[in-house]
């Protein structure tokens, strides 16, 4: 099949949109974001993750802090009652009495020991609490910028389908202007995964890589340079350059 000037034209046109449009729709079924995105996401899962243990960890402080000021008002209540006995002394012996006080002694080394312990248990809620503050902190602004880079991609990928719908139509036009029968071979390759047509500039088909016979190329160089070919692999339509 001999093409006219106009025709070959026409298909070098066809070869430069249809390439464009691939990439175009490689940008847009992977976009150049989504590995930030992905990686966002990860970060987020994490950060979730150690949120919940920092939580589970401030959970058991809260309950232990809560166990050591009821059982320090239950040693206050002991040491509220034996003082009351041992201030009014009704029927106590002196030996009553020491033991009374040895008791209420016991009873307030218990809670300055509770009492210890206790603070020591606050300091390190807060130290969590802190550390909690600071996760949230940290999961607010990977939320924030995933749904912008999210934003990103939508709109990009909008755009994109925007300006492929323009060039299908484009390429409508100029298909239109060429044989049925090559633009038939055309769409066959393009729907392989080829790039439908490929412009020659030696012995390889420039779609695929498929070397070309010695034969096949010096008997190609002898024709009209408006002569289209096929690759005998790929099946791309192949022109040479002028």
């Amino acid at each position: 099949m001999i093409l006219t000037d106009a025709q070959r034209s026409t298909l070098l046109e066809l070869i430069d949109l249809t390439a464009h449009s691939r990439a175009l729709r490689h940008e847009h079924d992977h976009p150049a974001d989504a590995p930030k995105l992905q990686e966002l996401i990860g970060r987020h899962k994490a950060l979730g993750e150690e949120k919940s243990s920092v939580a589970e960890v401030i959970a058991g402080l809260e309950t232990e802090n809560a166990e050591l000021t009821a059982a320090i008002e239950k040693q206050n209540a002991q040491i509220a009652k034996k003082t009351a006995e041992l201030n009014d002394g009704t029927g106590l012996t002196s030996r009553d009495l020491v033991h009374l006080q040895e008791e209420i002694a016991a009873h307030e080394g218990k809670v300055a020991e509770l009492e210890e312990t206790e603070l020591e248990s606050m300091e390190r809620l807060e130290t969590a609490q802190t550390e909690l503050a600071g996760v949230e902190a940290s999961i607010a602004e990977v939320t924030a910028e995933g749904k912008t880079v999210q934003t990103g991609i939508k709109d990009r990928k909008a755009a994109l389908a925007g300006e492929l719908d323009e060039l299908g139509s484009q390429e409508s036009q100029l298909k239109a202007d060429l044989p049925p029968d090559l633009v038939r071979r055309f769409e066959g390759n393009v729907a392989q995964g080829g790039p439908g047509a490929a412009v020659l500039t030696g012995p390889n088909c420039q779609a695929c890589g498929q070397e070309i016979s010695g034969m096949t190329w010096h008997a190609w160089l002898a024709e009209d340079v408006n002569e289209v070919h096929a690759c005998e692999e790929c099946e791309a339509v192949l022109l040479r350059r002028s």
